[in-house]
């Protein structure tokens, strides 16, 4: 079901009480929209906030504040109602990098991580019979490919978190290796 459906959904409660003769004050209305209303918008909404279906779940929370009281929508948490944007745009923001193809971009990440099928990791999988680096290193590791490995460019922990120069090039090397 779609988070559209799911708020009118519960709209369509918040509607019933406000028409019946106990629980219908401001504030009960007000409170009871948070919690059914609200958080059901708000769950997840980091993920699809920025998404052009975003503005029908604003319609949908509109729609709960004027349920409440129909000359004031006053449920935007302190902001400026003019937007009428009820969800605010999510705060964090994706890390360097995430302009890379799929496939660099997930190298990328598993350098980050220190993950990677690397030989060492393949003869832990008992896919590979020794864990030996084609440059002479015994145990070709993901810290050994970054820095030490002579068969490719070095970079740092930071160069890849800031996703530089230095970064790509590493990833350009190694991305059908890793």
């Amino acid at each position: 079901m779609n988070v559209k459906a799911k708020v009118a959904a519960r709209n369509s409660l918040l509607r019933k009480l406000a028409n019946s003769n106990w629980g219908a004050d401001p504030k009960t209305l007000r409170t009871t929209a948070l919690a059914l209303s609200y958080s059901t918008a708000e769950y997840s909404s980091a993920v699809w906030a920025r998404s052009c279906h975003a503005k029908k779940v604003d319609t949908e929370l509109n729609n709960a504040c004027r349920i409440i009281k129909p000359q004031a929508t006053a449920l935007s948490y302190g902001r400026d109602n003019t937007t009428n944007e009820a969800i605010q745009p999510p705060k964090e923001q994706l890390t360097p990098g995430r302009e890379l193809q799929r496939k660099d971009w997930v190298t990328l990440n598993r350098a980050r991580a220190k993950v990677g099928k690397t030989a060492s990791t393949l003869h832990k999988w008992k896919l590979r019979p020794n864990s030996e680096c084609p440059c002479g290193n015994q145990n070709q590791t993901m810290d050994h490919i970054l820095s030490e490995c002579t068969e490719g460019p070095h970079c740092t922990n930071q160069d890849l978190r800031d996703c530089t120069d230095a970064a790509q090039a590493w990833i350009t090397h190694w991305r059908d290796k890793i």
